[in-house]
This record gives C-alpha cells, structure tokens and sequence, in this order.
C-alpha cells in the first residue's frame, strides 16, 4: 500500500508556469519524509475548490477504495475542497476505508479524534471564506452591472467599448434585425433562424432565436441575480417590438395540411370561431397548374365531427368589408385614469421633484441629509413604480397609430400586389375572427363576416 500526495492548482496559468505547483510538491515531500510515508504517488489536478468533481480526485479515491493507498496528502485543507459537506464526506469515506488525511500546513493527521476536530473547524472557516469572496464578487458585479458595465460574453449584436459597455455591432446588429423581420412577417422563429444562420453561415443552434428574443439585453437593460437594470445601452429592438415577436412565440401555432411553394395571406391569423383554434392552410391545385387555398379547422375536424373551411377569397373580401366599416370611435383614447398613464405621470412628477429638491439644495434651503433622505425616497418610490409597469401589458401600437393603419388599410390594400398584402397582414395583424353562417334555406351555401381584428 501506499501513499497519495494530492495536488490541486486554481488554473491552467498555475500549472503550466509553476506558479504554487512545485511548492506544493516540495513541501509535500518533505512531510512525507518526516512521517515516514513511503511508495508515493501523485495527483494533480486544475480546478475550483467548489465541487470534489475532478479527475485525478476521483482516480485518487478509486486507488484508495481499491486499497492501493492507506494516507492522503495534501498541503491545505483548501486544496482538497472548500465545501465543510464536503470535507466531512471525504473524511468519513476515508476513515471507512481505513486510510488517514494528513494536511502538511496545518499539521493534522485524521486518524486522530483531535485531528478530526481540527479538521471540521478549519474546514468550517474555510467554507465561510469562500462563502464570502463569493457574496462580495456578486455585490461587486450587481453594483458594475448598475452601472451598465457588461460582465461576461460579449452577446451577438454588441461589442465592448473602452468603458467596458455595450455598444451596437454594426455587422451583427442588422442581422438580428433581419431574422426578427422576417418573423414579423409571418416566418416560423426556426425558418428565420435556419435561413439567416445559413446566409450568414452563423452557429446559430438550440432555438437561438427564441431564446434571444426573449433577453432583457436586446432592448438595452442589463439583468443580473434577476433585477433589471434598465437603460444601460442601446437597444437593437424597441420593448414593443420584443413583446410582438414573444407574443408571436407564444401564440397558439397550426401547420399546413399541405406543402407549397406560394404564401398564404392568412398563415396563423384565422380563428375558428368554434374553439378559437388558428385556422390551418389547405391547397389544391388545379389542372392549369394554380393553387386554391383553403383554411380548415384541423381540431373540431378532429374532435368535434364537424367541417370549418373557408376559401382564402372569402376571407379577403370579407377582411376589406370589416376594415371599412370601422369607425374611429372604437379607438378612443384610454381614460386618464388607466394604470398605465397613470404611472408614466406619476414618474414624471417624481423628476420633477428631485429637480426642485436639488436646486434647493443648491440654494441652501436643504441640509445633505435632507438632501439624501427624499433622494432615497424618490428612489423606492420609482423603483416600485418601474416593477408595476414592467408587469402590466406593454401595448404594442398606439390609437394614433391604429387609426393610420386603418386609413391606410382602406386606401391601398386592395391594389397591392399578393406577396405585398402577405406582408401588411402578417405584420400588422394579430389574429382575424369570422363568423360562417349557413344560408337560410341552403344546405352548403354560408355567409362570411370578419367580426374582429385584432393588431399587434
């Protein structure tokens, strides 16, 4: 049996440059000599203290468990782990096992009843030590991250300036863009990833985009241990257009009953007006070589015994009657008293008062800390207001906005061309309910209205 002197370095700088290494070693050796421990064998391992998951450990206990060693080495206790769970296991299996842990600086032999107590005390500090390096690097980086300083990988779209804060890519930026496009448009988030990642041959992989989309990063805030720093760079996309694309990703999603090379001016926009399942494309091709579309209604197909199908003309035509008929007196302006409104100016007014309360400052009417008391104040205050808006629906197109969109609607809509129409409704429009109707004394004739449009 023999003798396992176990080392562990930090990082690979440290075991290639012999920073600590052959310290370690030295000293090692020598208590070896002066216990008279002999056939001895090394580990080294590179890594953290934080886990017992390394390698040569875990080779190292497999040779004690074979009975290959009877005592462990090693310089510090630090350098086995940093973890008091950890340690107790370690001496524990040891102790099973019948072999001793010997910590050459502290001078500890777990064999001993003494040596044991030592152990878990010094193991004890050495946990809360760790404990605490790590608490004040998090304060250290939640408090950069205020700042708007970036503290890890540089994400696509960005780079770092001199500040150590993000600024827009003007290479990378502008394809995110794109993908994001084509989303609005009416392409799948996987489409638009696998076409733009192949266009720009990018390792795009595992929903990259989904998951991009939904980062607080890519419409300028920071978050770190979940609190949200909002502001610190420039936004690739604006708040309203992020919630657009989630509520894209998050929307009830039907596929096509049948394969096509054209687009379909409706694609996930039709609801059944039965379940509010989105309507699925149907095609059929005629003898001249064109296409007819169809949507169908796959679920009540499926589980009710019944047939929702209406022709892509009807919806169109039916789309333009619905447009036309709308007054403006739909889109009102919300009531002053709307929580949304009513935050944004309760914000404005809490500027307005840390500019009164600083110019008396200045003035001298104001002590400092009168000074830093309604400054912390106005501060909480904000920050509640801030959390409450972060968790109300943010709208994505104003009443101005939807009464241009309407005018314009009505005014162009019908002489665009197919792949023009495609565009305006899969960007604009949210979803269409229809209301299908049997004709009064007809057994397959029915009426079509549009009795809703909702916009993003």
């Amino acid at each position: 049996m023999g003798t396992a002197i176990y080392i562990r370095v930090s990082t690979e700088r440290q075991e290639q440059d012999g920073v600590s290494l052959e310290t370690q070693r030295q000293q090692l050796h020598a208590y070896c000599t002066f216990k008279g421990l002999d056939n001895i064998k090394e580990y080294l391992d590179v890594g953290s203290a934080r886990t017992t998951n390394r390698d040569n450990y875990k080779r190292m206990m497999d040779d004690v468990k074979r009975g290959f060693i009877k005592d462990v080495v090693i310089l510090k206790l630090d350098r086995l782990t940093r973890s008091i769970i950890d340690l107790n296991k370690v001496i524990e299996e040891l102790n099973t096992l019948n072999c001793g842990l010997h910590s050459a600086v502290e001078s500890i032999d777990s064999k001993t009843a003494s040596g044991r107590m030592v152990i878990n005390l010094i193991g004890t500090f050495a946990q809360w030590e760790s404990e605490s390096i790590a608490e004040r690097v998090s304060i250290n980086m939640m408090t950069n991250a205020k700042k708007g300083k970036w503290q890890s990988m540089v994400p696509f779209g960005y780079k770092l300036n001199d500040e150590q804060k993000l600024e827009i890519c003007d290479v990378e930026a502008p394809i995110l863009i794109e993908a994001f496009d084509m989303v609005i448009e009416g392409n799948s988030f996987s489409h638009a990833q696998k076409v733009i990642s192949n266009k720009y041959n990018l390792n795009w992989r595992n929903n990259y985009l989904n998951r991009k989309v939904r980062t607080q990063t890519i419409i300028g805030n920071i978050e770190r241990n979940g609190v949200i720093t909002k502001g610190t760079h420039e936004p690739i996309i604006t708040e309203r257009v992020q919630q657009q694309l989630i509520q894209r990703l998050d929307e009830n999603t039907s596929g096509r009953t049948s394969r096509t090379e054209f687009n379909d001016l409706f694609r996930r926009k039709i609801k059944c007006q039965h379940c509010d399942y989105n309507l699925a494309l149907s095609t059929v091709k005629s003898s001249t070589g064109d296409y007819y579309f169809n949507y169908i209604c796959n679920r009540c197909r499926d589980y009710h015994n019944r047939t929702v199908s209406v022709t892509e003309k009807r919806i169109e035509k039916a789309l333009v009657e619905h447009m036309k008929q709308l007054t403006f007196n739909e889109f009102e302006t919300p009531p002053k008293n709307n929580p949304t409104t009513r935050y944004k100016n309760r914000l404005k007014e809490i500027q307005d008062e840390r500019d009164r309360i600083q110019r008396a400052w200045i003035k001298k009417l104001m002590s400092d800390d009168d000074l830093l008391k309604y400054q912390n104040e106005l501060d909480k205050e904000q920050i509640t207001i801030e959390d409450e808006l972060a968790n109300l629906d943010v709208p994505t197109i104003t009443n101005s906005e939807l009464k241009k969109l309407v005018i314009t609607f009505n005014e162009l809509f019908e002489g665009l061309t197919r792949i023009e129409k495609r565009t305006f409704v899969q960007r604009f429009i949210k979803s269409i309910n229809i209301k299908r109707e049997l004709v009064e004394g007809y057994k397959k004739k029915y009426d079509l209205e549009v009795t809703n449009v909702d916009f993003y």
